[in-house]
């Protein structure tokens, strides 16, 4: 009779002990990137950065949550400086097409305004988890494969036309990665089978007016603050849904 209920004890901790794990895992798996674009001129004939816009968004089962930042150009004494701040956070129901929108990154973060979206809607700043806008390439052709601290790229030349400009531009792809929703231009990345990660495009008559979009894949695993804040906002949607 000891050893039976010894063997129950056994499975008892056993199964506790794999329902537990089982949860963590569901709970901190996910995608965190970093959404940088970056704008260059020419000064001195010298091609310099002068704008970089950096977002991070996070992912987990229909549900995406992006840092809004923003953008203030300050001009004093005929000097103009750009200031780059956060204003907020978007949580994103997938399924519902609910957004709610924060002030911080926090589990105890207050909601500052929520609403509808339609499949048309293009949110201002952040990463757009809706309506991603994938511009026509009409010219195509790759390049040799390029490596970049220890990842392998697939790179290719672009011509696309973007109100009635002509661009040009280098695409590289990230195919150790097969699949997430993070991809700069939906319709190249299928095509590939890869998803597009950086585009640099200039137009074709001023080379030096260059902007660049990068994807930078942080994590597939959340840290516990940002663990808290998934669950925290998820309850909130629950107790305050969109009417």
């Amino acid at each position: 009779m000891k050893i039976l209920s010894m063997f129950v004890y056994y499975i008892l901790v056993l199964a506790i002990f794999c329902n537990c794990k089982t949860a963590h895992r569901i709970a901190t798996t996910g995608e965190a990137v970093e959404h940088v674009t970056t704008f260059w001129k020419s000064a001195s004939n010298i091609d310099t950065p002068y704008l970089s816009i950096t977002q991070k968004a996070w992912y987990q089962d229909s549900i995406g949550i992006t840092q809004i930042c923003g953008i203030n150009f300050v001009t004093i004494d005929n000097v103009q400086s750009v200031n780059i701040a956060t204003i907020g956070y978007r949580f994103i129901n997938l399924k519902k097409k609910w957004a709610y929108e924060y002030r911080s990154l926090s589990d105890t973060a207050l909601i500052e305004r929520k609403y509808k979206y339609a499949d048309t809607t293009h949110f201002t700043g952040g990463w757009n988890f809706v309506n991603r806008i994938s511009h026509p390439v009409d010219s195509f052709r790759l390049l040799p494969d390029t490596t970049i601290g220890a990842i392998t790229y697939k790179q290719a030349n672009a011509s696309l036309l973007l109100n009635k400009t002509r661009y040009k531009g280098i695409f590289l792809f990230r195919c150790d990665i097969k699949k997430t929703d993070f991809h700069i231009n939906t319709v190249v990345s299928n095509q590939m089978g890869c998803p597009l990660v950086f585009l640099r495009i200039y137009p074709e008559q001023n080379p030096h007016a260059r902007s660049d979009e990068e994807i930078k894949l942080i994590s597939n695993y959340f840290p516990d603050s940002i663990v808290k804040v998934f669950a925290a906002w998820k309850k909130n949607q629950i107790r305050f849904p969109v009417e």
